[in-house]
């Protein structure tokens, strides 16, 4: 896929989609903005949610939205992040802008548990 514009962050989307585990049934772009990441794992997952707390970047992302595909206006900090749900997570724009354990710690709990 041909990206419309690149910047540093767009750089790092192959390293990203590298890490989609085979079989990835659900995955979730945090800080998504307006969408483009969170297209790309679209293809090897069965569905992706995008997640960004401006709205107007939500309606961008919204405006080119593959099937299985879903944006939602929220802030992963703000307890919004179902937990358990996604086998998949990133957050390639988002990390510094947060208090970084209070980051890994709502990403993880969005994980499903460790299988025993």
């Amino acid at each position: 896929m041909t990206d419309p514009y690149w910047n540093h962050n767009v750089h790092y989307h192959p390293v990203v989609l590298a890490a989609v585990p085979d079989g990835c049934r659900t995955a979730l772009d945090v800080g998504c903005g307006d969408g483009l990441l969170a297209r790309k794992p679209a293809q090897k997952a069965e569905s992706v949610t995008g997640m960004d707390r401006s709205p107007e970047m939500i309606r961008l992302a919204r405006e080119q939205t593959p099937e299985n595909v879903t944006f939602q206006e929220g802030d992963y900090l703000d307890d919004t992040l179902p937990e358990g749900r996604y086998d998949f997570v990133s957050a390639v724009a988002v990390v510094h802008h947060a208090p970084f354990e209070d980051a890994v710690r709502a990403w993880y709990d969005c994980w499903p548990p460790a299988a025993d």
